[in-house]
């Protein structure tokens, strides 16, 4: 099934060229256009009030409680008990929500840390407003809020998942003045990159994916301009990383299994362009890793009925409350396999894996949480001090 999608890709990109109109750029920035609301404000509490109210007029709500969704796509603050001088601000991934750093704001704000979360222009509201940004209208919002954290605190940090990975180390190489990146599930390539360069000749006369939405805290349409605006900001980021070197505290953690990135990819330019001696690589996967700032943790881990990680597994606690191990959320659509996914929905035991994994005699959901969660907030804590006693 894979193959003949790749196929389909191939002959609707040839069409394109055979006839169809390009894909068409925004000229205007999206917050100054009429399609969307200005989420370019001077202060984060502005642009909280601003998101709260255009969600509110434009969501298309998927259940009856439309408070519980609204939490759960706006993005928010943490403040830590004690006053602080370091600050993080964490950017999400392609068709998800702030609620990716349910957690890990958590994690931070508990090490002192003060929390800005972002929504990225297109999401939280319908799948069809993925249609709207460009790569530049993310770019742009991290480097406003990013900036604006620079100004008030002392010591950033900046966090991101999948596509928000490529659009905070984007900006700390652009921009500089960056004390630390925490990467998870980073974009940098994807698993199929031949068909990433074929994504803007097909958008010409396709829109996309689209199919029921049933999750509260992502979409699962996948609008194609979306993708798009992701493949720019991998093929941007590749480029800076072919010039430029970062010398600051970086931890990525990735899966092994990862159906959407190639964690191969990832772990060499965490070897050549990541140069802080304190860095740390954390391999959810069976293979091993000679090197000291490589850390591997096995994901073959019958106990939990968990045969791979995931592209999303490493952000998510056991304990959180809607993809955790007694989770509200069961991802059934876990591969082609409609049998599979119906008997998941029905309620028969399942395993968990990333997307498309298979294995005779059993279903498998995906895997939604991190049975190294603890562990990797150490990881993230010893990171942390390892700089701070460097500065000092």
């Amino acid at each position: 099934m894979k193959k003949y999608a790749s196929l389909m890709a191939i002959v609707l990109s040839m069409m394109v060229i055979a006839g169809c109109t390009s894909h068409l750029s925004r000229s205007t920035p999206l917050n100054l256009s009429g399609d969307y609301y200005n989420y370019i404000q001077p202060s984060f509490d502005q642009y909280l009030e601003e998101t709260e109210n255009w969600l509110r007029q434009n969501r298309q709500f998927i259940t009856s409680n439309h408070d519980k969704e609204l939490t759960m796509n706006m993005p928010f603050e943490l403040t830590p008990e004690q006053p602080t001088n370091k600050a993080v601000l964490f950017v999400h991934g392609l068709g998800d929500s702030p609620y990716s750093f349910s957690d890990l704001a958590n994690t931070m704000a508990k090490q002192g840390f003060y929390v800005q979360t972002l929504l990225l222009p297109g999401h939280g509201s319908k799948p069809q407003d993925l249609m709207l940004p460009s790569y530049q209208d993310w770019q742009t919002m991290v480097d406003h809020y990013a900036n604006q954290l620079k100004q008030e605190y002392d010591e950033v940090w900046l966090g991101g998942f999948s596509t928000g990975a490529n659009l905070v180390t984007i900006h700390a190489i652009d921009q500089g003045d960056i004390d630390g990146l925490l990467l998870f599930s980073p974009g940098f390539q994807t698993q199929t990159p031949y068909l990433e360069k074929l994504t803007p000749l097909v958008a010409a006369f396709w829109d996309g994916y689209q199919t029921e939405e049933n999750n509260l805290a992502r979409y699962n349409s996948a609008p194609l301009n979306g993708a798009i605006a992701y493949s720019d900001s991998a093929t941007v980021l590749r480029n800076k990383l072919k010039q430029h070197t970062l010398t600051i505290p970086t931890l990525i953690a990735i899966s092994e299994a990862d159906s959407i990135i190639d964690p191969d990819v990832v772990k060499n330019l965490f070897e050549t362009r990541f140069e802080n001696t304190s860095n740390q690589l954390i391999w959810y996967g069976e293979q091993q890793q000679p090197n000291r700032r490589l850390v591997q943790k096995s994901m073959h881990l019958d106990q939990y009925k968990i045969s791979t990680g995931s592209h999303m597994s490493p952000i998510f606690a056991p304990s959180n409350p809607y993809y955790g191990d007694k989770a509200e959320k069961i991802m059934c659509e876990n591969s082609f396999s409609r049998d599979d996914t119906d008997r998941c929905n029905q309620g028969e035991p399942v395993w968990f894996s990333a997307w498309g994994y298979t294995e005779s005699g059993k279903i498998h959901a995906r895997l939604t949480w991190n049975p190294y969660y603890n562990e990797l907030e150490n990881n993230i804590s010893r990171l942390i001090q390892s700089s701070a006693s460097k500065e000092g």
